[in-house]
């Protein structure tokens, strides 16, 4: 209205001009006087402008304060993941109640994760997760492979996290569960800049991480490729077992972290995290202590990155109360520009964690296809092994496990259709624990990211 208003003066002012000017000086010409009105004119529109670009920019001020005290400017991010999955050609039944040997099992989940800015250092994060469980097969009643009536028999892959050979299974099951909340916070530590995060974490999205073999919706869905079985994580799917000695209360409860790290080098190349993660409750009474090194450079002029990491564990207990520790490496390279390779090595000492010793090795395939550049194939190989002493009637004590993927990219990578294939030989380390000697499943996974 205003600007109208502005308008209608201006033209009320240009004829008011027009008319003093022609009583004023008959003789002066009509062209003398429209050119001088012109100039008048262009000074007073000058002015109008100067006067709005100054408006907006201390409107424009008004709204940067506005999102830097957090009252806008939050982020989401979603994605949607969904997993069918079979077996074929079993002898026994996974499930003890059955007399039916295959089985199949669909799952899927929407994730969710909304990041809220506080102010130029700190943030608020929450990341939530609609699913559903298809526990396939992953999880037995208790760890001397007893089989209750109704659950699944278990690969070692998911003897200790209930996760197993679909790694896309949530560690906090229901229908809409809050995966990770809490706060992130930067400052200035003499000459280094120290990072650290409080709330409920996950320590799985913080160590080992791997280029080629970390994300279970988009890469290997077999739990061995994606968190090492050496390490006994805090979060695991509340259909696991609990370990001796553990407290009821530890196994699908949520996992609280502190969790701190810095950059260091010439150009940040090094990383040094650590955290301090445990069980709602006695915070600092028998937790978890995460510590790693991260190394990333170029080897031959293309990305490598070496992780070293050791868990500390007295969360979980064996039956005297003593916890253990553990250790791992986690390397990838792009060994061309169109092949990636990795290898992950994980063992534990003490007698707390079933599984003694896992390694896994592998590779992706970047556009074999020419004429799909952006499809990839991979390809992974790895083993664990069940600590003999914990498990004395087992016949063998090490399952091996082969996964074969093709990622099909449509939408521009919008919508990805992974079919996949994967072998389980002495799957739980012998019939013991499972009853086949070896698993055959075949899987179709789509992953849609929003």
């Amino acid at each position: 209205m205003g600007r109208f208003l502005s308008v209608g003066g201006l033209a009320f002012l240009v004829l008011g001009l027009v008319a003093s000017s022609a009583n004023a000086d008959e003789g002066q010409g009509l062209a003398n006087k429209v050119e001088k009105l012109e100039r008048e004119l262009q000074v007073i529109r000058t002015s109008m402008l100067e006067k709005e670009i100054d408006s907006y920019l201390s409107e424009s001020e008004v709204h940067a304060g506005a999102q830097a005290d957090g009252q806008s400017g939050w982020t989401l991010h979603a994605n949607f993941t969904s997993v069918l999955q079979a077996t074929v050609g079993l002898s026994t039944s996974l499930v003890a109640s059955s007399d039916t040997g295959d089985i199949h099992a669909a799952s899927g989940d929407v994730d969710l994760q909304f990041d809220f800015p506080v102010t130029d250092n700190l943030s608020l994060f929450i990341d939530l997760t609609a699913n559903t469980n298809s526990n396939f097969p992953t999880t037995s009643s208790s760890l001397s492979g007893s089989s209750s009536s109704g659950s699944l028999r278990s690969t070692l892959a998911g003897l200790t996290d209930g996760i197993g050979v679909d790694g896309t299974n949530p560690i906090y099951p229901g229908s809409i569960t809050v995966e990770e909340a809490g706060i992130y916070h930067k400052w200035m530590l003499g000459n280094t800049l120290l990072h650290w995060e409080l709330g409920k974490l996950d320590p799985r999205k913080r160590f080992l991480q791997n280029a080629f073999a970390d994300d279970e919706n988009t890469q290997f869905i077999h739990n061995s490729f994606d968190d090492t079985a050496a390490f006994l994580w805090g979060t695991s799917n509340s259909g696991t077992s609990s370990l001796a000695g553990t407290p009821s209360s530890s196994s699908g409860s949520g996992t609280i972290g502190w969790h701190m790290w810095v950059n260091l080098g010439d150009n940040d190349n090094i990383t040094v995290n650590w955290g301090w993660f445990n069980a709602p409750g006695p915070f600092f009474d028998k937790g978890q202590f995460y510590i790693q090194f991260h190394w990333k450079g170029e080897v031959s002029g293309r990305e490598m990155n070496i992780r070293v990491a050791a868990l500390i564990n007295n969360r979980f207990r064996d039956a005297t109360g003593d916890g253990d520790e553990s250790g791992a490496v986690s390397w990838d390279w792009w060994a061309t520009d169109t092949i990636g390779v990795f290898v992950r090595i994980g063992g534990r000492g003490g007698d707390v964690n079933p599984v003694e010793f896992d390694a896994s090795l592998g590779a992706v395939f970047h556009g074999l296809i020419s004429s799909r550049p952006d499809d990839r194939v991979g390809v992974a190989f790895g083993f664990i092994t069940l600590d003999d002493s914990l498990f004395p009637g087992v016949a063998e004590d090490t399952e091996f496990t082969i996964e074969i993927y093709y990622a099909y990219m449509a939408e521009d990578g919008k919508l990805q259709i992974t079919p996949h294939l994967i072998f389980v030989s002495e799957p739980g380390g012998g019939d013991a624990l499972f009853g086949d000697d070896t698993l055959f499943i075949l899987g179709l996974r789509i992953h849609v990211p929003f």
